[in-house]
């Protein structure tokens, strides 16, 4: 076929989607109803309103690129606002995909079905060659439109996330923003809630991909209520949980803590005890970071509840813990590393056994006898009777913070 008659043929099919663009979107709109749910579930005329117009300008975008003539900022700029409507509306990018890959199907069968394309394959298959490149550019336009609105609405979900965690921590009154910020997303910090509390162990190695990913895993495992949803987001090298806990039992929240500290092991996990009111959240925040503190210096895969190191956490906060092993521990540790003798350990058995004589000595395989010799010199060397109920509490203390600091 000459050149002249390629223009013609081109001509042809320039005319023919110009004059049967009504038709040709009839059936496109037909299409996307049989084949994609998400287009099929909108409200009541968005077909026609919406894809209907769209399709039919996307035909005469088209013709005038066939043609040579498309002002391509413009038209595809167009397009762009149509990928960020069907983000708010709820269609997915899978099904924005599948309805340009639609067109441009039915787009080329349409062409195909020309007497003109019949006759010369070669041209026709030239035409479709063109309409596949429009196709793919404006599908990469579409894409990329969807794709950073969509990340545009994370970053503010995520902004907003951390503004009403940020007040809700801080003690302060909850304004009135914050609170219909949560009440849109159905989360009520008026009910008995915990903060659970993750804290990256190496912070160096953060990820911002792997940070979104763990934020969807914690979430994932959260256990839920019909009263209340939980409120997750980031915070420096914090993931935090604000996780109601009407109608979940204990037990449970302790479960879905271990299993986040097991699955996310590059997270120590702390948790809070459970209060009520947003005005408790600041507190409750305060002993999940005393508890995820504690945590990452013992190292284990386990979650750390408060009210596990209630102890460690309140001697810390007072200032108290080196003076309270220099009057207990430390004389013993000193003296054990000297002598290779085992006072730490006769100690912490003698209280694990309830001050029971009988029952250390069969733990440590010595006579009881023993036992009580070791005790003496615990008396010597601290300067702290352990037959005596305020000097035997104080040498249990010096002993549990020892061990829950030294790992």
């Amino acid at each position: 076929m000459s050149e002249h008659d390629s223009e013609m043929l081109l001509e042809s099919v320039v005319e023919h989607l110009a004059q049967h663009a009504d038709e040709i979107s009839n059936r496109l709109v037909t299409a996307y109803t049989d084949e994609i749910v998400d287009y099929r579930s909108q409200p009541e005329g968005f077909l026609m309103n919406d894809v209907f117009e769209n399709s039919r300008t996307s035909l005469f975008t088209l013709r005038d690129w066939l043609r040579g003539d498309a002002d391509e900022a413009r038209s595809f700029e167009d397009f762009r606002n149509s990928a960020v409507r069907r983000f708010r509306q709820g269609i997915s990018v899978q099904a924005l995909l599948h309805s340009y890959r639609l067109w441009g199907q039915i787009v080329w069968e349409e062409i195909a079905s020309l007497p003109e394309c019949k006759t010369s394959p070669a041209t026709g298959f030239a035409v479709a060659g063109e309409v596949m490149r429009y196709v793919n550019r404006v599908s990469l336009a579409v894409a990329n439109s969807y794709l950073e609105e969509a990340e545009g609405v994370i970053q503010d979900r995520h902004l907003a996330e951390r503004n009403a965690l940020e007040e809700l921590i801080s003690g302060t009154e909850i304004s009135e923003r914050v609170y219909s910020y949560l009440s849109r997303l159905g989360i009520d910090v008026n009910q008995r809630h915990c903060v659970l509390l993750l804290h990256r162990r190496n912070p160096s190695a953060a990820d911002s991909s792997q940070t979104r990913d763990d934020l969807s895993s914690v979430r994932g495992l959260l256990p839920t209520s019909p009263a209340s949803k939980p409120l997750v987001g980031l915070r420096e090298e914090e993931i935090v949980v604000i996780l109601p806990t009407t109608g979940i039992a204990d037990g449970a929240v302790r479960t879905v803590a271990n299993e986040i500290s097991t699955m996310l092991d590059r997270y120590a996990v702390g948790v809070s005890r459970a209060h009520a009111g947003g005005g408790r959240t600041s507190e409750a925040y305060r002993e999940a970071s005393d508890a995820v503190r504690i945590a990452r210096i013992q190292g284990d895969l386990r979650a750390y509840f408060y009210t596990d190191v209630l102890l460690q956490a309140v001697v810390d906060r007072s200032g108290l813990r080196e003076t309270i092993l220099g009057e207990t521990v430390h004389p013993l540790l000193n003296y054990d590393k000297a002598h290779g003798s085992s006072l730490v350990q006769t100690l912490r058995v003698y209280i694990l056994r309830r001050f029971n004589l009988s029952q250390t000595a069969a733990e440590l395989n010595i006579r009881p006898n023993t036992v009580r010799y070791r005790l003496e010199r615990i008396q010597e060397l601290s300067g702290r009777d352990p037959n005596l109920p305020d000097d035997l509490l104080l040498l249990a203390l010096g002993s549990k913070i020892n061990r829950d600091f030294s790992g």
